[in-house]
């Protein structure tokens, strides 16, 4: 996952000194060592020997001492057993499109209400609102099929990410033209949907079959990554364990042209899928609410703009709805204006594109986050929707605009912080650029292992 799920970074391991004043600095903007160029690659290499001279040319880079270096090409090419091993990352690849499936038949049939899993009958009916259909299958497609030709060839500025251990030192150079693909999302969106070719509210007409898609594309993406890594000689990090090797990856660094499929998956697919959802529902909620009034007898009221030159219905989607895309938007906004700030998270520095990346990204992440958008759906739907006091309504905007602020900035600066000690941080003018969101004279301690941890900001 993205920011959220980030599970560490490679830069702190190691002992930490003890924290206290006499042992923070302070670090000017743009310290640290000189930007390294960009070494592009189709994939990753396969693991080879790592040389002294590759040793130092790591610690130079990443800022460490050579023995901290040492240490992380060791770590590097560990293998360490997680989720239980092969039997329990084998359980977890049956177990989740199973998981997926039962909860959104619970939500779709029964209105998000547990039923037993063991009936038949609990199958047969919810089976048929999951099944694919050709429309599901060229919406799935298409999307990603667009997302990757506008991450391809849309406009942005290029990073430099974390020196790999496994080849070398190098730093891979990453495409950031996310805020681009995402305006152009949203311009295109629009127009599709006023024009009438493709509403917007198909999205969630469709969902079941879409995320069955999505888990089957998920599937066979991460059988064919893994194929193609063995048989090309991409591999890395492998433990000789086919289902562990599946769950966990066996390519670090996929490429296809100049996208690094990795990073591409983890933001232009399950964060705008998200909030198409979240948008897609939103519409249809007004669209239902506007027609019980009409059937009551109630004329909407119409909205007049730029002295009558846009006229439009009132709003009529609920403010519960408002408030689940408002959340969804605030946050794929910031992954788009921050893309530079992904390249030095652990999932793309460490992890390695499996199972566990491929098939959350595709299908388990933005069909599961929908569940509280999918609900408050059904309850309009089901002339029984859910109403807060406008003193309730209000706080929760305000608390969730105050919590956005404290989380796009912590992430902000931690990120950056790790780009001025490499010389790599770049202004951006994205929208929006919250105040704090660099510490331009930012406080730190240095690790035994050779690096620096903040301890400015939040």
């Amino acid at each position: 996952m993205l920011l959220q799920s980030e599970r560490g970074s490679w830069r702190g391991a190691g002992g930490l000194r003890n924290r206290s004043r006499p042992h923070c600095k302070v670090l000017s903007p743009g310290a640290g060592t000189p930007p390294v160029s960009a070494h592009s690659i189709s994939s990753t290499s396969s693991e080879s020997s790592i040389s002294d001279d590759d040793t130092v040319a790591t610690s130079i880079k990443s800022g460490t001492t050579i023995e901290g270096a040492k240490k992380e090409i060791a770590c590097d090419s560990k293998i360490i057993y997680e989720f239980g091993g092969p039997v329990g990352v084998s359980a977890l690849m049956v177990g989740f499109p199973i998981l997926m499936s039962y909860l959104f038949i619970c939500l779709a049939v029964n209105h998000g209400r547990l039923q037993n899993p063991l009936q038949w009958e609990f199958w047969v009916q919810g089976v048929p609102t999951i099944i694919p259909t050709q429309r599901a299958i060229v919406i799935y497609l298409s999307f990603n099929v667009f997302q990757y030709i506008t991450a391809a060839t849309m406009p942005g500025i290029r990073v430099l990410g974390l020196p790999v251990p496994s080849l070398g030192g190098k730093q891979l150079e990453y495409l950031c033209n996310g805020v681009a693909t995402w305006y152009l999302d949203l311009v295109l969106v629009t127009f599709l949907h006023t024009s009438g070719w493709f509403p917007i509210t198909t999205v969630v007409d469709e969902i079941g079959p879409i995320m069955c898609v999505a888990m089957i594309w998920g599937i066979i993406v991460t059988i064919g990554t893994f194929v193609v890594g063995c048989l090309f000689g991409r591999t890395h990090r492998m433990s000789g364990s086919v289902p562990y090797d599946l769950f966990m990856g066996a390519v670090l660094n996929p490429r296809i042209g100049n996208v690094d499929l990795k990073m591409w998956s983890e933001i232009r697919i399950p964060w705008k899928i998200l909030f198409f959802i979240s948008l897609s529902a939103a519409v249809k909620d007004h669209e239902i609410n506007i027609a019980r009034d009409l059937q009551a007898g109630i004329s909407p009221e119409v909205w007049s703009f730029f002295g009558g030159l846009i006229e439009m219905d009132e709003i009529k989607t609920s403010s519960p709805m408002l408030f689940m895309l408002l959340a969804h938007c605030l946050y794929v906004n910031a992954c788009m204006k921050g893309e530079e700030c992904i390249p030095t998270t652990w999932d793309i520095f460490y992890e390695k594109w499996g199972y566990m990346l491929i098939f959350w990204n595709f299908a388990g992440v933005p069909f599961s986050y929908c569940y509280p958008t999918l609900y408050l759906l059904n309850r309009s739907h089901t002339n029984d929707p859910i109403h807060h006091s406008k003193m309730y309504t209000v706080s929760m905007f305000i608390i969730l605009l105050a919590a956005y602020y404290v989380w796009d900035t912590a992430n902000s600066q931690k990120n950056r912080f790790r780009m001025q000690q490499r010389g790599t941080h770049v202004e951006r003018n994205a929208f929006p650029q919250l105040p704090w969101g660099t510490i331009h004279n930012p406080t730190y301690i240095n690790t035994e292992h050779g690096n620096k941890l903040l301890t400015g900001g939040w």
